[in-house]
């Protein structure tokens, strides 16, 4: 399952839609005060209940949700290599081609 988010609702710098869950939880852990970091908590729950859409859908904490995707992606390691972007239904923008640069077509 996807959730749909606005891009700049869930994720700010140096957090990407390309990160995977994996990626997420090792910075969290390079600092302790991240684990408390009200700011992830959007992208945290996001995430989550990606993962687990049966979930109860009661509010619960920065800390707790770091738990919980570790949990999770320990039982499931497959579920670490999944990106942000791909469980949040977020994009990140595409660069615009640079300047002249044409597109080859085949005939």
């Amino acid at each position: 399952m996807t959730r749909s988010l606005p891009h700049q609702s869930v994720f700010h710098r140096p957090l990407s839609a390309d990160w995977t869950i994996v990626r997420l939880l090792e910075w969290i852990s390079d600092d302790d005060a991240r684990c408390h970091d009200v700011r992830l908590h959007a992208v945290l729950d996001a995430v989550d209940r990606a993962l687990h859409p049966d979930s109860s859908g009661a509010p619960i904490g920065v800390v707790a949700l770091v738990r919980s995707l570790a949990l999770r992606v320990s039982a499931e390691p497959g579920w670490g290599e999944r990106t942000l972007g791909e469980l949040v239904g977020v994009r990140e923008p595409e660069q615009p081609a640079p300047a002249g640069a044409e597109a080859l077509v085949a005939v």
